[in-house]
């Protein structure tokens, strides 16, 4: 139990202007529109339980007898009562009172002045301080723990940049189930288009591609394959959902093509461009934000070269803010002898891996290249979502691709609003960004030294370290009371902060749209900011204020839909 003895005084101060205040503050909620509740979690930040109290009494006191004197004090209105005797040796007891009538902060001032009381303080809500998600099989998913994912977690959990922009990877395959429990919520969905009207609603040339579209058939039905859906599954599988694994983005768009032929492949592309150029144009109104594509396939020992049309597709794609992710071919030669496709391309945009085992080893039937391939990943033995929502082990190449799309999108999420503005406004660049971060932060290998240009083997965690050095956090400069939230809109968390002095402690509060009161989060002297879990909430807005001496302080936020 964590208990927080700070003095409350300079929140009774804004609140204790009495029943005049309390009245504008409801007359003034009659006028919003707002959604439910809050979690808040954080070292120093704490959550009030609203309705209880902890209350340590002087060793000689009976709590019974003192509930039964305290009730005939005059308070707000509205009873209280024992609620559980916590610890009979330190007379420490769970005092409840009525929500609706009892204002919390006189409560616990009166409260504490009884010269029958120790001391008294709010019950606060406490979590585990773990970012792990829930999934069952996530133990098999040895990869993400090689290249650190699960410590970026603590910091992001990917999809949406900190300019609310939703997170978008573009994968080329032969089929995907999704409609699979681990994939489908995470499945990206046109918006500009009204499924099943036989329209080209956004008239891109493709009638109802909700969610990406089958080239092999010309069709926007896909088509459940295993090694499409484990592809997407290490890149985006849901996260924290107590269902199979948990992709590397908890919350990432997934767009999906079905290609086969390279004529294909360049249709794909192309659709790939035309969102993410219409996102950069609109400034996310339309389109999509892609930021990657994934490539867990090729032709063996042909060069770019052979196929100018295919690789020129890269510089294309980088030019529009978006990298490529491709594994190497699964046989064991040297790809800068032979050839391959897609790897040869000498596109900045394209980062190429080769399939690495759980000890950091190149695995022997992969393809390699000091020159062409630039990087280890994680892929033999890996573990994924597999079709009929089934779950399962997934190797090669095809596996070690995603590791590394699914680090690029990751990437983007890293909440620093600076990098969210560069993304879109100078989309090529910060694609190049991403992209040395990645290669100049590799775990060094003596092994894949003379197999690849980085002699190295991805590591996500070291690159977002160098990103938040790049990018330090800045404390926002907002006048005294003034509330801010971030990221806006959000997916499974926002911060919420208030500028006030350090010797001060404040109650924000949060409402619903009948305008009651359904959480309040206390900030103690010197904490500022208190992180709020918005995973399982439904989409819409949300409301957080703050009485303020002369005028009520607030800020609106939007939860995104999973």
């Amino acid at each position: 139990m964590i208990c927080f003895t700070q003095n409350v005084n300079g929140i009774n101060r804004f609140m204790h202007s009495g029943k005049m205040k309390l009245m504008k503050i409801k007359i003034y909620l009659l006028t919003l529109l707002m959604l439910p509740a809050l979690t808040i979690l954080a070292q120093k930040e704490s959550t009030v339980t609203l309705g209880q109290l902890l209350v340590k009494f002087k060793p000689q006191v009976v709590p019974e007898n003192f509930m039964v004197g305290f009730q005939t004090y005059s308070r707000d209105g509205g009873g209280i009562w024992l609620e559980k005797k916590l610890s009979k040796a330190a007379n420490i007891n769970l005092i409840g009172y009525d929500t609706l009538t009892v204002n919390a902060i006189n409560l616990l001032e009166e409260i504490k002045k009884d010269p029958q009381v120790e001391y008294a303080c709010f019950d606060i809500s406490v979590e585990s301080r773990g970012d792990m998600p829930d999934d069952p099989n996530l133990a098999s998913q040895w990869g993400l723990f090689s290249i650190g994912t699960e410590k970026v977690w603590e910091i992001t959990k990917g999809g949406v940049s900190a300019l609310g922009d939703t997170i978008v990877v573009a994968i080329l395959d032969t089929g995907f189930d999704i409609n699979h429990e681990d994939l489908k919520g995470n499945i990206w969905i046109n918006k500009g288009e009204k499924p099943g009207d036989k329209i080209d609603n956004d008239q891109n040339g493709y009638i109802d591609d909700v969610s990406g579209w089958n080239f092999i058939h010309q069709s926007a039905m896909h088509v459940a394959d295993n090694h499409g859906s484990s592809v997407a599954g290490i890149i985006g599988a849901k996260g924290n959902n107590g269902k199979g694994i948990s992709g590397m983005n908890w919350h990432v768009k997934l767009m999906v093509f079905e290609t086969r032929l390279v004529s294909d492949i360049i249709a794909a592309y192309d659709y790939i461009i035309e969102q993410r150029e219409r996102y950069n144009r609109t400034k996310g109104k339309q389109g999509a934000f892609v930021v990657t594509t994934n490539a867990s396939f090729g032709v063996n020992k042909i060069k770019c070269v052979d196929q100018p049309l295919w690789g020129e597709m890269y510089d294309r794609l980088g030019t529009a803010g978006i990298l490529s992710a491709a594994g190497a071919a699964n046989n064991p030669w040297n790809v800068d002898e032979v050839g391959d496709m897609p790897t040869t391309c000498k596109s900045d945009y394209l980062m190429t891996v080769l399939n690495t085992n759980p000890k950091d080893e190149r695995y022997a039937g992969s393809a390699f290249g000091a020159v062409s391939i630039d990087m280890g990943a994680p892929g033999q033995n890996s573990f994924s979502t597999r079709n009929n929502n089934e779950y399962g082990v997934f190797h090669g190449n095809s596996a070690a691709a995603p590791h590394l799309a699914g680090a690029i999108a990751l990437l983007y999420s890293i909440p620093r609003q600076k990098l969210a503005e560069e993304a879109m406004a100078f989309p090529a660049q910060t694609a190049m960004k991403i992209r040395n971060l990645l290669l100049n932060n590799v775990d060094k290998v003596p092994s894949l030294v003379s197999l690849t240009s980085t002699g190295g083997r991805l590591n996500v965690f070291s690159s977002m370290l160098k990103l938040l050095e790049i990018y330090p956090e800045k404390k926002p400069e907002m006048p005294t009371g003034k509330l801010l939230v971030y990221p806006n809109p959000s997916i499974d968390e926002i911060y919420v902060e208030i500028a006030k002095p350090e010797n001060e402690t404040s109650l924000l509060s949060i409402y619903n749209a009948m305008g009651q009161q359904v959480k309040q989060i206390f900030m103690p002297e010197g904490v500022n900011r208190a992180r709020v879990m918005t995973n399982g909430w439904k989409p819409g807005n949300y409301w957080v204020f703050s009485p303020g001496v002369f005028n009520i302080q607030q800020a609106t936020f939007i939860v995104q839909g999973q």
